[in-house]
């Protein structure tokens, strides 16, 4: 469609989009697929290469080694240039296709979460990717969802709209359904047309309504006005910020170490030419060039990873976070369990009938034929092809109660058309439903329906209501685990039967619903605990049904209390802070108690992940330090909200993610603990020689050698290191923990102390009988050993994972490499390196062995101590073992 037809009447756009109330059928929506494009806008024009090629020159560390090429080739030693700036593209080029990489790889998790939409086609409702909606097809909305098309709505049940993103109004607008298209006001006016819409990006607040696309793709309003333009999350998190403020730290000490350099060797004579040298020599040394790439493979890695593992990071600095987590705050429905809900019982006035209901008892058939015909009438789900119900998981449940009794939603729904919806919402607990002569049929909360009952349903005739007997039953049921929804029926008047609360309805009776616990979650939640994260089950569900699921899993003991909606309401803020830090289970939760929770714990200095799916959810996710969606049962709203979404829905990724973080900050940690000395070393050993004015060790083509070599195999290594097998048996991370904290930064001074020393003393030795390029590939031999021990002891054992086979194949490169740079005649003439004797070997194994052995007694130990096992995983990660 084009936009110039915008402002026809709605009228009119129904004539062009040539609907159905079956439907389209799959070759008109296919025709109109070809005609009209996908349902998408078109996506931002990526930035071109060249522009991406030069941006990773603004790396201050890369603009250092470029002004040291130009120094090189002013200075008269174009090979050193020329070395220089093959080691410059080297690391752009890395760097390069990391981007590349990482733009692609955030491109495909967010292919994941391409909405879904609930479509009418040949006459059976389907979920489809909202890519292929066409106009003319028929959509069901309700709240959470994200309108996938401009809609002309042909019904509306309290429906509200955030149309913010339009207009920059924040309160939603309310909708109606269009008019009858013989009213000839259908079309008066423009407004009345705008609130008979809804457009595409926008958020349904509340109610449901169903809605016919008229726009598509670029053509609907947000297309037009192009402000829905979506673009790639920025690499760039706090971790990378510290990375490059290391870089910027490391960049003005190499200026100032090159500054003393350069004083100290023109005050020893020793003219300027070879003082510039020096000072190059120097600043190619300390500066790790390719320190960034190896650092955005290694996260961008674990972003990989923790999709494969069924957690999908929205938000990238969620990585960081995640090592730090202290309390999971979870939902228990599709999270905990597998929100694939059954009725496992049915309540009727003096019968208890369980499942399965193919052959119900004769004296019971009549009761629970009315309880399955309110559960299919007070119901939005819909069944779909192979008896497949589409819709929230109770409802569906409910839909499949009925049919087990023989009985079809269709034929039900036929016979008693709905004239009116009143949506379930948190505050009242229930959902009701007009019909035909007057009848009116409410579902929802046992201890609300009872209340608003004053009869109950029995063969013999209505008789009035005995609510202690009702509670005790519903009570024994959710003692088990059971999701309990009551049902009830009654007349009214067209006028007041959307205010129920009035009272007076029939009880017909109550269904309890088995909604059994996930495999694994038992597991994932014993590594938490291991872990020092505590768990949080925070649910709208019944007490007793949130307390047995809790105690089965394991993290809620006998006597622990539930806290409730009225008792959290009613706490103090000095209470409420006992009860965040001691409670396990909140039931029957409102919206706003989530949010309260959360601002609670963060006060006491927890880092929160918090689950939710729906659109009330979204305050807490977005104030949680760790919002987690769910991916299939989630609302849009609520994975927007969120900076992770769980493509299952199962707990069980979340502790896979938070573990996953941990890995990957510790990688990245050893990383810099693995480089940073090396580069420390090359410097000092520069300077060291600039001060005692003698012969340079190492010279700038030499060293520039050892930092490409590192930085192409055995630095890369830790990117695909897996994790330590004690990682999630650690405290927490403290979140404003330092990237290198002052015990580690000890750590590397005294191993660069050792490098020095250890390559000094050896050049020198070597220069006793060696010319003086053997002896300076025995200094750089001598390094580059000490670095593959530091590597070795950084490892630690093998973990029978694929960082193994890198790690192997990163020594063997490596040392292969470091065997030509001395053997092969090309290298030799191009880094002025020679043979080493068979004597040197012992001297270069004896180097190897004392890296090893100083590196293991100071990395040896971990740094944070092993949380508290079980029972005690409150206790709050203070450095020193519990």
């Amino acid at each position: 469609m084009k936009n110039n037809t915008r402002h026809r009447s709605l009228r009119e756009l129904f004539a062009d989009v040539e609907s159905s109330p079956e439907g389209l059928g799959g070759s008109e929506a296919q025709a109109r697929l070809a005609k009209f494009g996908p349902n998408r806008l078109p996506p931002a024009p990526p930035k071109p290469w060249w522009q991406r090629f030069l941006d990773q020159f603004r790396n201050p560390l890369i603009a250092i080694l470029v002004l040291a090429a130009f120094l090189s080739w002013l200075l008269g030693h174009p090979v050193d240039s020329a070395v220089i700036w093959a080691v410059i593209l080297i690391n752009t080029i890395l760097g390069f296709v990391q981007e590349y990489r990482a733009e692609n790889a955030v491109a495909a998790l967010q292919s994941l979460l391409d909405p879904m939409a609930l479509v009418l086609r040949d006459g059976r409702w389907q979920a489809m990717p909202a890519t292929s909606i066409v106009p003319g097809d028929v959509l069901a909305v309700q709240a959470g969802e994200r309108i996938s098309a401009d809609l002309a709505l042909v019904e509306a049940h309290d429906l509200a709209v955030d149309e913010s993103l339009l207009t920059g109004e924040s309160f939603p607008v309310p909708k109606a359904a269009l008019p009858d298209q013989s009213d000839e006001g259908t079309d008066s006016g423009e407004e009345a047309q705008r609130r008979s819409m809804v457009y595409a990006g926008t958020l349904v607040t509340v109610g449901s309504g169903m809605g016919i696309a008229v726009f598509t793709g670029s053509a609907t309003e947000i297309g037009r006005i192009q402000t829905l333009m979506t673009s790639l999350p920025p690499m760039q998190t706090p971790l990378l910020r510290r990375v490059d403020h290391l870089a910027r730290s490391l960049s003005a000490a190499v200026l100032l170490l090159a500054a003393v350099a350069l004083a100290v060797g023109l005050s020893h004579g020793q003219g300027l030419e070879n003082t510039l040298l020096a000072a190059v020599s120097l600043a190619v040394a300390i500066i790790p060039e390719g320190l960034p790439a190896v650092i955005s493979i290694t996260l961008a890695l674990g972003v990989q990873r923790m999709a494969r593992l069924g957690a999908i990071l929205r938000r990238l600095p969620a990585v960081e976070t995640l090592g730090s987590v202290t309390v999971i705050c979870t939902d228990k429905t599709g999270t905990l369990t597998r929100n694939r809900m059954q009725v496992a019982t049915a309540l009727l006035a003096e019968s208890t009938i369980h499942a399965p209901f193919t052959a119900p008892p004769p004296q019971d058939r009549e009761g629970l034929t009315k309880l399955a015909t309110a559960a299919v009438l007070c119901n939005d789900a819909q069944m779909g092809e192979q008896e497949e119900a589409l819709g929230d998981p109770m409802e569906q449940a409910l839909l499949h109660f009925a049919h087990h009794l023989g009985l079809l939603s269709a034929e039900i729904r036929e016979a008693h058309p709905r004239r009116d919806t009143l949506p379930f919402h948190h505050e009242r607990k229930f959902m009701a439903t007009a019909h035909d002569e007057g009848r009116v049929y409410l579902k929802g909360a046992p201890e609300v329906i009872l209340e608003l009952c004053a009869w109950e349903w029995h063969p013999l005739g209505l008789r009035p209501i005995d609510r202690k007997a009702w509670r005790g039953r519903i009570d024994a049921l959710a003692e088990n685990g059971m999701r309990i929804l009551a049902l009830a029926s009654g007349r009214s008047s067209e006028n007041s039967w959307k205010d129920p609360i009035q009272g007076g309805w029939t009880l017909l009776g109550a269904v309890a619903l088995l909604d059994p616990p996930r495999p694994g979650v038992q597991d994932a939640i014993q590594r938490c605990q291991m872990a020092g994260i505590r768990i949080q089950m925070i649910t709208g569900d019944h007490p007793r049904t949130a307390a047995a699921i809790a105690r089965h899993l394991g993290f809620m003991a006998p006597g622990d209390a539930v806290v409730t909606h009225e008792q959290w309401a009613a706490a103090s803020a000095a209470e409420r802070r006992h009860l965040a830090a001691s409670t396990k289970v909140f039931a029957r939760v409102h919206p706003e108690d989530k949010l309260q929770l959360v601002e609670t714990l963060q006060g006491q200095g927890e880092i929160v992940a918090m689950t939710g799916d729906g659109v009330n959810d979204a305050p807490a996710l977005r104030r949680a330090d760790i919002g987690v969606a769910m991916g299939r049962s989630g609302s849009d709203v609520a994975r927007e909200a969120a900076a992770m979404v769980l493509s299952d829905d199962h707990f069980a990724h979340i502790v896979a993610a938070v573990a996953e973080g941990r890995r990957v900050y510790a990688n990245i940690r050893k990383t810099l603990q693995f480089m940073l000395p090396t580069s420390f070393a090359q410097g000092l050993v520069v300077l060291l020689a600039v001060l005692l004015d003698t012969e340079m060790p190492i010279t700038p083509l030499q060293i520039l050698w050892v930092n490409t070599l590192t930085a192409s195999t055995m630095a890369l290594v830790f990117a695909f290191m897996g994790g330590d097998p004690g990682l999630m048996q650690q405290a927490p991370r403290p979140p404003r923990e330092a990237l290198i904290p002052p015990a580690l930064w000890r750590r590397m001074a005294i191993f660069t102390a050792l490098t020095v020393t250890v390559v000094f003393l050896i050049f020198h030795y070597g220069l006793l009988d060696h010319t003086l390029a053997q002896a300076r590939t025995l200094a750089v031999d001598t390094l580059m050993t000490m670095e593959a021990a530091l590597l070795i002891a950084l490892y630690g054992r093998p973990r029978q994972d694929r960082g193994d086979a890198v790690a192997g194949l990163a020594l063997f490169l490596a040392l292969l490499g470091q065997y030509l740079f001395g053997a092969l005649p090309t290298l030799q003439r191009l880094f002025s390196t020679s043979d080493l004797e068979g004597a040197d070997l012992p001297i270069l194994l004896g180097a190897g062995i004392l890296s090893y052995g100083l590196a293991r007694i100071l990395w040896g130990a971990e740094p944070r101590a092993v949380a508290a096992s079980g029972k005690d995983a409150s206790q709050k990660a203070d450095g020193k073992t519990p």
